[in-house]
């Protein structure tokens, strides 16, 4: 499976430990910055500022449903049910639209602080969707952030991501040599 021997595009995280928070069904508005890095061989090299905010948690029973779809009948249909419901919030640059995300867990880590996860679909070119382009096989974007008590920490955001759920174990394959990371995260609001 490649997944398993490209150690280092390949990073698992565990779905079990990723629990809605007990507001999630009420509006949140969390507001986070970063400097955006990326080396990798995916996208232009550099530092850029970004905005992601969080408007609203993934529930439990949404959650339950799009894994199990993930589960059941593999990415693609995820991928169709996950840009079908509401936004959970975006990212984005100075000088760029927002970007939505549609799936949104936290989680809390054993120092007290968060881990959250945010998943959307990939703006993908004309020339990838009209050609047998490997990449098109990666639809997702996947954006993680570790936060300490105070709302500072670090990221990381890949694209060109598969996902697979083997258990209760997500795994997330990328096609970049390495994900973009988020450093200098701090909450705003």
């Amino acid at each position: 499976m490649r997944a398993l021997t490209q150690a280092l595009v390949a990073t698992l995280l565990g779905v079990a430990v990723m629990q809605a928070p007990a507001a999630a069904q009420k509006d949140v508005k969390e507001e986070f910055e970063a400097i955006l890095t990326n080396i990798s061989n995916v996208g232009a090299a550099g530092l850029t500022p970004v905005s992601i905010r969080i408007t609203r948690w993934t529930p439990d029973d949404e959650n339950e449903r799009l894994l199990g779809i993930l589960r059941k009948d593999g990415q693609d249909a995820f991928l169709r049910e996950l840009v079908d419901v509401d936004p959970v919030g975006s990212i984005g640059t100075p000088v760029s639209l927002r970007y939505d995300f549609f799936y949104a867990r936290e989680g809390r880590t054993d120092d007290g602080g968060r881990r959250i996860m945010l998943i959307s679909d990939r703006p993908m070119q004309m020339w990838e969707r009209m050609q047998a382009a490997p990449s098109r096989d990666y639809p997702f974007t996947v954006l993680e952030l570790r936060l300490d008590k105070e709302g500072k920490g670090t990221g990381t955001l890949a694209q060109l991501v598969q996902l697979r759920l083997v258990g209760n174990i997500l795994g997330i394959e990328n096609l970049a040599s390495a994900p973009m990371r988020l450093q200098e995260v701090k909450k705003v609001r």
